[in-house]
């Protein structure tokens, strides 16, 4: 089986570090791989070229042309894409040209968007990385969903990636950074990208700092925009903020997620899945999450209310599920003792790799859908939703806002959602 894997570059983002895991797992399971990265290149074409697996990607000396007939030429059985699942014309057009040998399309759907334009049709199995996400893009495909053939592939995780600090190391990193004995220290890692920061998360920060607790925040990879936000905060507050620089090294992720006493996750746009909750657990370091049902909300799943950290329903119960993870021991040891554990029975690559064979075997017509080990075409009820939104603490969605994701979760309404974004940006 030859697989050649499709994305926008090879830089240090989430998605990227799953389409490296992805083919290099394949690799390992003895099919033939290859890679087209058709923007350009990055960081993680070191890591395949580790493993020596060809890469076409698009560069200062290579267009996208040159790339692409190079892909086409390699003759790929299987053409594995991760996308936004949004249509897309440049990304029709390498499909196009692709499948004209005859290959199969694959999409990972990273934000569950259903396209309806050529580009969706000319894929032939559909990845969400959720239940969620699958409820998503069943809603918004709507009759249409019924024809596709679609499955739930989680993101893989490299669980070998991150581990937790021997406690003398870690005592010791606590240390430079200048945080003091026996503060508990919350901390957000990411990209500085402003949608997946959400600024409520300092004022949340405040407000358990202001009820007395002694607690310290550390923020790496902020966006531009969080140190002026954090000067205008109150000299008690701000003088417990450490600011850090994003960084792609492992090993110093790892001692970033070792310090931390909580991982505290507020993302304006929610997450379609979230690496680094997964990352946050692999170092044993338990999460106060926000749910976000009007965005993308996979955070729930992969967290799990009482499982890997505390769920804040609404933005008013954060400082409450700060407050409720500081005084709960028990559950910030299971998360010690067993966060490892709980991400790897779920998102190991071994496992995700192993479901992803199976769904090629399907595409190729090797194994019939109903005899597939994982699932197809069963997305969550609105049951299941309505239970997952009900985990944690605070009140959840008003009325109001519980209208709009009825509404919103629609064919027609999904079009009109999308098309009005689309206008607030111009």
């Amino acid at each position: 089986m030859r697989i050649l894997t499709v994305a926008t570059d090879l830089g240090i983002g989430g998605t990227q570090r799953v389409a490296q895991n992805l083919t290099i797992g394949m690799q390992s399971r003895g099919a033939d791989v290859a890679f087209l990265a058709h923007r350009n290149g990055g960081p993680r074409q070191a890591h395949l070229a580790a493993r020596n697996i060809e890469t076409f990607v698009v560069s200062g000396d290579k267009t996208l042309a040159t790339a692409l007939d190079e892909a086409t030429v390699w003759k790929p059985d299987i053409v594995h894409i991760h996308r936004t699942g949004r249509p897309d014309a440049g990304e029709t057009a390498i499909l196009r040209q692709l499948r004209s040998t005859g290959a199969k399309v694959v999409e990972t759907n990273v934000f569950a968007r259903y396209d309806w334009t050529e580009g969706g049709e000319l894929i032939d199995a559909h990845c969400q990385l959720s239940r969620w996400c699958a409820h998503k893009w069943r809603s918004w495909a709507g009759r249409k969903a019924a024809n596709k053939l679609s499955f739930l592939l989680p993101y893989a995780v490299d669980i070998d990636s991150i581990h937790p600090l021997p406690a003398d190391e870690r005592a010791a990193l606590r240390t430079k950074f200048g945080v003091p004995a026996g503060r508990f220290l919350f901390g957000r890692i990411g990209q500085p990208l402003e949608p997946k920061w959400d600024p409520e998360i300092l004022n949340a920060f405040r407000q358990v700092v202001e009820a007395g607790h002694d607690v310290g925040l550390l923020l790496v990879g902020a966006p531009a925009s969080y140190p002026g936000r954090v000067e205008a905060l109150p000299q008690p507050v701000r003088d417990r903020i450490l600011f850090l620089p994003t960084t792609s090294n492992d090993k110093q992720l790892q001692g970033y997620f070792s310090v931390l006493d909580s991982f505290l996750h507020l993302a304006h746009i929610g997450e379609s899945f979230g690496m680094v909750l997964c990352e946050a657990m692999l170092a044993g370091v338990p999460v106060v999450t926000l749910s976000t049902p009007l965005r993308d909300n996979s955070q729930l799943e992969v967290i799990g209310h009482g499982q890997g950290g505390v769920v804040a329903l609404d933005a008013a119960a954060v400082p409450k599920a700060m407050i409720a993870l500081m005084g709960d021991g028990a559950l910030r040891q299971r998360v010690r003792d067993n966060g490892r554990d709980w991400v790897a029975s779920r998102y190991a690559v071994d496992k995700i790799t192993a479901d992803l064979a199976a769904i090629y075997d399907v595409v190729l017509g090797v194994t019939a859908p109903a005899d597939s080990p994982i699932e197809v075409n069963n997305p969550p009820s609105l049951a299941w939703i309505d239970d997952m939104l009900s985990r944690g603490i605070g009140t959840g969605m008003s009325p109001i806002e519980r209208a709009q994701f009825r509404a919103i979760h629609t064919p027609l309404g999904y079009k009109a959602y999308f098309a009005a974004r689309k206008l607030l940006r111009r």
